[in-house]
């Protein structure tokens, strides 16, 4: 094969494989709203706590922790509204984002294994447990160790759902973003106060010496920024690419 046919047939792969990532970026160019829309209820829920930023002398938190995080929120019952009420709306939402990107450009996304993951381990919480009506049970403390019943969180389907949509949209981005809201709920709904580290954590932290374990002097706004903060980071990204490709 001489040299002329040797860079025509670079020329015709440097075409085929822009061609593959043009379109798999119009595929999965729509994952920037639920994304979004995600991050946008983990922030919205900063609401149903008493003191979401600021620092409070003292906390007492209704089990389960219907608000999301161990902390005092306003009322459980609105916050078991705003998840059981807020996420089959984002999901509604979702649905009919993808249904017209289906029509107008016509590529489709397994969005409804996103959905029925979600909406499944919501109302799979709905059976174990009920509207709260009493406080953390007596003699729970942070050094008692991990309180698996703390588990019993809405932020935990949203995280489940959050991994389902990036594997249906091909996103490593939307995958870490789920299993870092994970990460974060088990450690923080599995004992109490709010942002207890055990005492290896900050022998870790304090560069060796035996401590007793501390406090993070976090609020659940705090923490809830974290979770939102990749999820925006993947919108932001695939927004720009999106408009980008599109130009």
């Amino acid at each position: 094969m001489d040299q002329g046919a040797t860079e025509e047939a670079g020329r015709t792969l440097a075409d085929l494989e822009r061609l593959r990532r043009r379109t798999h970026r119009r595929a999965h160019g729509g994952a920037w709203l639920p994304a979004a829309a995600i991050a946008g209820l983990l922030l919205a829920s900063m609401a149903l706590y008493r003191h979401p930023l600021g620092q409070t002398s003292s906390i007492t938190a209704d089990h389960p922790w219907w608000a999301g995080l161990p902390d005092e929120q306003r009322d459980p019952v609105t916050s078991y509204l705003f998840w059981f009420v807020g996420t089959p709306l984002l999901f509604a939402v979702t649905a009919l984002w993808y249904h017209w990107r289906a029509r107008r450009q016509g590529v489709r996304v397994a969005w409804p294994l996103f959905a029925g993951t979600g909406l499944g381990v919501l109302a799979l919480l709905a059976v174990l447990a009920a509207v709260p009506t009493g406080p953390v049970p007596d003699g729970l403390a942070a050094t008692d160790g991990p309180y698996w019943q703390g588990l019993l969180t809405p932020l935990l389907p949203l995280a489940a759902a959050v991994m389902v949509l990036g594997w249906a949209e091909r996103s490593r981005g939307l995958i870490a973003a789920g299993g870092w809201i994970t990460l974060l709920t088990v450690w923080l709904c599995t004992s109490f106060p709010l942002g207890y580290l055990p005492g290896w954590a900050t022998t870790l932290l304090n560069g060796g010496g035996e401590s007793l374990g501390g406090n993070l002097a976090l609020r659940p706004g705090h923490y809830l920024v974290l979770m939102a903060l990749p999820l925006l980071t993947v919108a932001a990204v695939r927004l720009v690419s999106s408009r980008a490709d599109r130009a």
